[in-house]
């Protein structure tokens, strides 16, 4: 079993794994200077770390010098510590977990406590034997048992395998209780990280719940933004061929699109909701046609009286059928689809001129004022106060995330979110800021922002556009210095709308864009 030693000292071993401690971020590769450290110092051939987790022991670092076997978080099935009928496991490893307590075995062929089936196994298999084991259990600061380290085959200075001596032990729960700490350390930043994932999704969902139409947004956007972020990563060509976002720079994106519309949670619903343009509580159209229904009544009723003959009746109904198919223009335009024309908003102010005295002597309106302000909206259906409204959640966003403490490395969080309905031609808002002053991420969240929101099948006041009209207008906001061409340019060739669409898309929705005649894009 002759295997390269290292010549370093106890100390020195000890230092290396403190400075590590102190400056290395991944906390994988000082569990594995961990294992590696205690196969030199305890003059051993094989080593194992396995980290507790929902029940089983997981492989996290492998070690076997003569069989040349060095592997990292292998992919190997866990051990579980208890058999089916809840006793614990007769596994060595799984009875040092449970005991807390270390467990040195000198000899497996004369061991009877444990079973070392699957070892023997293993050593048929490669031709190789098993003989001393060592297994230190490993224990946080409140005394709770996070993993084990087991060591395999002890060597003399002629590399005979030969048990481990107490020292030996005594070294190796040393190098354990510094996997332990990096392991207590890796647990608490995990928990730490998920816990401030789940205030993000918290927020998503209570703005889901408030509003269905808007939570959806919150959690496709990421996906779009991350999709756009990886083909950056992986283009090799054009502006960005050079740039290669960071592990840490994804993520960091990934926050920041998960909360880039935290500040809808204060905007009121009939804004967010307002799927017609007389939608308060309900539609109020309904309101407009209980009154034309009393206006129809009151013309025929006035007929009667004054005229009851069959020519002034018949003139009546003729009246009243063009009045319903002025309800019908009038429903039409509530719905805002389109930009109105000024022949609409002629024909809205003769009907909103339409008076007339009720059976209680007071005089109604067909139209109201308020409700001649809203059908004259010229586009969608909201009024420009509620679209400032609507604005203003971009600018509570950015209080409410410059309000937060952020770790250095999410620092851009807020920045990144904040600007997603920027132009890089400076017109879009709440700042007006231009191209210079927008990153690269915060461009990649305008068009996964815009994107959505235009093939999103759940808005109030429109279908969920194919993909060949969402792809054409966000092309025309490219080619209006709105959006970056570089990023929409990556976005089409790589096909990554096509990704986002087949995942998340209704396949009515998706259709084969014309990439050579798109706008914003050279195929």
């Amino acid at each position: 079993m002759q295997h390269e030693k290292n010549s370093f000292s106890v100390a020195e071993h000890l230092a290396r794994l403190a400075s590590s401690l102190q400056t290395e971020a991944d906390h994988q590769i000082i569990l594995e200077q961990v294992v590696d450290s205690a196969l030199d110092l305890l003059n051993s051939d094989g080593a194992t770390l396995y980290i507790y987790q929902d029940g089983k022991l997981n492989f996290s670092v492998l070690r076997n010098l003569s069989l040349n076997i060095r592997e990292n978080a292998p992919s190997i099935a866990p051990i579980p510590l208890y058999k089916e009928d809840g006793e614990v496991s007769d596994l060595v490893v799984a009875r040092a977990y449970v005991a807390g307590q270390t467990i040195n075995i000198p000899d497996i062929r004369e061991e009877t406590r444990y079973d070392f089936s699957g070892t023997h196994k293993f050593d048929q298999h490669f031709g190789y034997e098993s003989r001393s084991f060592l297994c230190v259990p490993l224990t946080n600061h409140e005394d709770e048992v996070i993993g084990v380290l087991q060591m395999i085959n002890a060597l003399d200075d002629d590399d005979q395998v030969v048990p481990f001596q107490p020292h030996q032990a005594m070294l190796a729960e040393a190098l354990g209780g510094i996997a332990a700490t990096v392991l207590t350390q890796r647990i608490l930043i995990d928990a730490q990280r998920k816990l401030f994932e789940s205030f993000i999704r918290l927020i998503a969902e209570g703005i889901d719940y408030k509003s269905p139409v808007t939570g959806r947004h919150c959690q496709q956007v990421p996906e779009i933004a991350m999709m756009l972020a990886q083909g950056v990563r992986e283009a090799n060509e054009g502006k960005y061929g050079e740039l290669n976002f960071t592990d840490q720079e994804m993520y960091e994106l990934k926050i920041a699109a998960w909360m880039h519309d935290c500040g809808k949670i204060t905007t009121p619903e009939s804004v967010i909701e307002k799927g017609t343009k007389l939608e308060k509580i309900f539609d109020r159209i309904e309101l407009v046609a209980g009154r034309m229904r009393e206006y129809q009544q009151s013309l025929l009723i006035d007929t009667l009286r004054q005229d009851p003959g069959e020519e002034a009746v018949e003139r009546c109904e003729r009246k009243i059928a063009e009045l319903d198919d002025e309800l019908e223009f009038l429903r039409s335009v509530n719905k805002g689809g389109e930009f109105i024309t000024d022949e609409a908003l002629a024909r809205l102010e003769q009907l909103a001129a339409i008076e007339w005295e009720g059976v209680d002597g007071v005089q109604r309106r067909l139209i109201e004022p308020d409700e001649l302000k809203n059908l004259s909206i010229a586009r969608g259906t909201l009024l420009p106060e509620e679209i400032e409204i609507m604005r203003d959640h971009i600018r509570v966003t950015d209080r409410m995330l410059h309000s937060l403490i952020y770790p250095k490395n999410l620092s851009q969080v807020a920045d990144i979110a904040v600007n997603h309905h920027e132009h890089l031609d400076g017109t879009g808002y709440p700042k007006g800021l231009k191209s210079e002053d927008l990153t690269v991420r915060a461009r990649i969240m305008c068009i996964a922002d815009i994107f959505e929101a235009l093939t999103a099948p759940d808005r109030p006041y429109k279908p969920g556009m194919k993909l060949s009209q969402a792809l054409t207008i966000i092309g025309r906001k490219v080619e209006d210095g709105h959006l970056d061409a570089d990023l929409f340019r990556i976005f089409v060739k790589q096909r990554i709308y096509r990704q986002y669409a087949d995942k998340f898309m209704a396949e009515h929705q998706i259709d084969e864009p014309d990439l050579n005649n798109l706008p914003g894009y050279a195929a």
